[in-house]
């Protein structure tokens, strides 16, 4: 792999991981705290502990 590239390969993944993370928090994370709406409420929590179960069975298998 050329040298010049080598930083490149390590900014992309960076860069969308945050870009995901970005996503998750404004549409899930932040109207779980923030909505008057009870019902967007239980609903943005109920998506938000579906995100986070799925995330620690992910951990279980090794990813």
């Amino acid at each position: 792999m050329p040298i010049d590239s080598y930083p490149t390969v390590l900014l992309i993944p960076g860069v969308l991981g945050l870009i995901i993370f970005v996503l998750v928090y404004a549409g899930v994370v932040l109207p779980t705290i923030w909505s008057r709406h009870p019902e967007r409420r239980k609903a943005a929590h109920r998506t938000l502990d579906m995100l986070l179960k799925a995330r620690r069975g992910l951990r279980r298998l090794g990813r």
